[in-house]
């Protein structure tokens, strides 16, 4: 107005009219309409009270205008009707653009929210199913270096000493989202020492790490259940072989693991067998939580042998 010949004070009357107007329908909009009906998915009430907060909001500012128009322009003919289709058209523009202004910011940050929620509950979920293992080793561990103890003190202390190197992995090394292969292979190598401690003879135990498994990251403990799971469950024949078959393969991008161990068809084991202290859902839970589709899981029982193979695309 002002830069149309109109006088200062008039100009910012105007200008203050504008303002107040428009001002006080955006902040109710803002403050009250959109957390009461928007943000709790009422849509037809929100719809109607916009339009009737947009009307109610042109009518003061068409009426306290009307006057300072016909002042200004006394020339002219100001009907009350002009004034007011012209309010309503800049309330309009101004309303409903810093309306949709406001709905789209809080969708993404509504969204940015439900994201960091998601991702804090699949977090919490992990270390959950992560706490999970090995509840039972512990034990077995501790028992046989017990005995081992009398039996031969010097190979007593060296499996102790491996013992706590599988302690200390799992408790201050496992705590990131992906760690070297080789430490977990290192930490697999002494739970596989330990087994063949516990079990003695009456298990052979075959065990490969293919020379590729290197250079690449894993979730941590991810092996280890299937592993556990052989050794929980392989067959205790006195007049047959019983053993357990572990191969780590790597052919990049794809990482693979196949377990294999006897087992003995007259003993009925649960179809949920128990991975390390956590069911078979919980460890196919985990896989997809961290690698989605990027992995393939088989399980078959022939011949008396329960053979696992998973494999995981690495990147």
């Amino acid at each position: 107005m002002y830069s149309f010949g109109t006088p200062f004070l008039w100009a910012w009357l105007i200008t203050s009219i504008y303002f107040v107007g428009h001002a006080g329908t955006f902040y109710t909009c803002i403050y009250w309409l959109i957390p009461k009906f928007y943000n709790t998915k009422r849509y037809a009430a929100f719809v109607a009270l916009l339009l009737v907060i947009f009307m109610v909001g042109v009518i003061p500012v068409a009426v306290c205008l009307w006057p300072v128009m016909r002042h200004i322009f006394e020339g002219y003919t100001v009907t009350f009707g002009r004034t007011f289709l012209y309010v309503l058209l800049a309330n309009f523009y101004t309303l409903f653009l810093l309306v949709g202004i406001k709905i789209i910011r809080e969708k993404r940050q509504g969204e940015r929210k439900t994201q960091l929620l998601e991702k804090e509950k699949t977090e919490n979920e992990l270390r959950f199913l992560k706490s999970q293992i090995n509840p039972h080793f512990l034990f077995n561990a501790i028992n046989s270096i017990y005995i081992l103890i009398r039996k031969d003190p010097e190979m007593a202390a060296g499996t102790l000493a491996k013992f706590a190197d599988m302690l200390r992995y799992q408790l201050y090394e496992c705590n990131t989202d992906e760690i070297p292969i080789e430490k977990e292979v290192a930490y697999l190598d002494n739970y596989i020492e330990m087994e063949k401690l516990r079990k003695g003879n009456t298990v052979t135990t075959h065990y490969e790490v293919g020379t590729q498994v290197s250079n690449f990251h894993i979730a941590p403990l991810l092996i280890i259940p299937f592993v556990e799971n052989a050794f929980k469950y392989v067959s205790a024949f006195s007049n047959q072989h019983n053993s357990v078959d572990i191969t780590l393969a790597y052919k990049a991008p794809v990482f693979e693991l196949q377990v294999q161990n006897t087992v003995d068809e007259n003993i009925t084991v649960p179809e949920d067998k128990v991975y390390g202290g956590i069911g078979l859902e919980n460890v196919k839970r985990r896989l997809e939580l961290i690698y989605n589709n990027r992995y393939n899981l088989q399980i078959n029982t022939t011949n008396n042998k329960y053979l696992v193979t998973l494999s995981i695309q690495t990147t």
